[in-house]
């Protein structure tokens, strides 16, 4: 429009917005611009401009994102440091910035909650086993069988998105379970000794658990004849997690019960309760008698 007035670039300020409203009016130039409402000029001001620009690139995981994000509000922030008032309060946006902030908030979620649910299976273990030994061994033996799930993931090359959020909340339950049925059968046992009680829990509940962990894994492995990249990778983590609580719960942690597991009253809570009580009766019966 400029060119063709044979005016003058840049466009003096006194001619800016005359300029600007017939560049929006005209179906060669401005048509674009028009229908995108992408210039805001009301009653002879300019209340807002943007403009798109295609370089964000294709989207992708929060490790390639991120970097493409901070490069682009180092471009923003450069512009508004530039720019003189009213022009310095631009922003940049892109749709796939918001599906990069959501998957941040997954992951932060996803950790809290295993965080969370490890906190909780911790109590309910003490809860009903009555033994604070008993209950750490075993989620001991559940953040081996994360840990194990989790190298599964590194090793596949895979971010910790979405797909690996939602999975991970799940495996949580997966892991307590094969341990917790081996804790009850270990408590329930009317053996004295570490090492009766543990073969008196392997031979209850060995078979049980094996059964549920072949059906659970056969499930699993149906997911991996999917299209869906998601179901791919949940069937990876299904059928690992399957796999590391049969290691930990009937390998390594009746090892554990078997060399180091509490016998007897050892580690009971009710009778420390009962021991702590008795000591403070006796503590305040001295009391009462040098008074």
């Amino acid at each position: 429009i400029t060119q063709e007035k044979n005016g003058t670039f840049p466009v003096p300020e006194d001619q800016f917005v005359t300029n600007m409203t017939e560049f929006l009016a005209n179906d060669k130039y401005g048509a674009t611009f028009r229908n995108d409402d992408a210039i805001g000029l009301l009653d002879s001001r300019i209340y807002y401009a943007f403009f798109k620009i295609i370089g964000v690139g294709d989207r992708g995981p929060k490790s390639t994102l991120h970097p493409r994000w901070e490069r682009w509000e180092d471009l923003t922030k450069a512009f508004n440091n530039g720019s003189g008032a009213g022009l310095n309060n631009g922003f940049q946006t892109s749709p796939w910035w918001t599906w990069y902030m959501s998957e941040e908030t997954l992951v932060k979620d996803a950790i809290q909650g295993m965080l969370i649910a490890g906190s909780v299976s911790f109590v309910i273990l003490v809860i009903t086993t009555h033994n604070i030994i008993l209950a750490s061994y075993a989620i001991l033996c559940i953040a081996g069988i994360v840990t194990s799930v989790m190298s599964i993931v590194y090793f596949q090359g895979w971010d910790f998105g979405t797909a690996e959020s939602i999975a991970v909340v799940i495996l949580i339950g997966f892991s307590v379970d094969y341990v917790v049925h081996i804790c009850h059968a270990y408590v329930e046992s009317h053996h004295r000794s570490k090492m009766e009680r543990t073969r008196d829990a392997l031979s209850k509940m060995a078979i049980s658990i094996v059964g549920g962990a072949v059906t659970t894994f056969g499930d699993g492995c149906m997911l991996f004849f999917t299209t869906f990249i998601f179901f791919q990778k949940f069937a990876w983590i299904v059928t690992s997690t399957i796999f590391f609580a049969l290691i930990w719960s009937l390998v390594f942690f009746p090892a554990l019960l078997f060399i180091v597991g509490p016998q007897g009253e050892t580690g009971d809570l009710k009778v420390l309760a009962k021991k702590i009580y008795t000591k403070y009766q006796e503590s305040k019966n001295k009391k009462s008698q040098e008074a």
